[in-house]
């Protein structure tokens, strides 16, 4: 198969298959993990160590391993398919209960009342600092 970039032109050989096994949104997002691996995280591993990934393809890949084991003396662990949203910690520690704390303050809420005083007038200056106020008092509940 042949592209052009931008996509505007497809040819296929005949008897071939369509599908495009790579593309550039795979390869970006290995080279951001890859990246991420030798040059933030580097600094903060120190040996032995097990650092814990969800499965997402490109997280657990050869290369990745090759990395973690060989340069950073660690070893990569991948989280079980569709267990990161209960193994993540600070997702379900903190964020769950202060998304829950705003939303459940957001529908406490008295309405806004405007310059005017219509409630349906009120400015973005009033609403920007409703909220800051509402995400304040979230987090002193968690």
């Amino acid at each position: 198969m042949y592209y052009d970039l931008p996509p505007r032109y497809i040819w296929s050989v005949r008897g071939g298959s369509s599908k495009i096994s790579a593309g550039e949104k795979h390869s970006m997002h290995m080279t951001a993990v890859l990246t991420y691996l030798r040059e933030v995280l580097s600094e903060s591993i120190e040996e032995p160590s097990v650092v814990l990934l969800d499965n997402f393809e490109c997280h657990v890949s050869d290369e990745s391993y090759k990395i973690m084991y060989e340069e950073l003396g660690a070893h990569l662990c991948p989280l079980p398919p569709n267990s990161t949203s209960v193994c993540q910690p600070l997702d379900v520690g903190v964020m769950a209960p202060f998304k829950r704390n705003l939303r459940n303050l957001w529908l406490l809420e008295e309405q806004i009342v405007g310059d005017d005083e219509d409630p349906f007038s009120s400015t973005a200056c009033q609403k920007r600092m409703a909220m800051v106020k509402r995400a304040i008092a979230a987090w002193d509940m968690v």
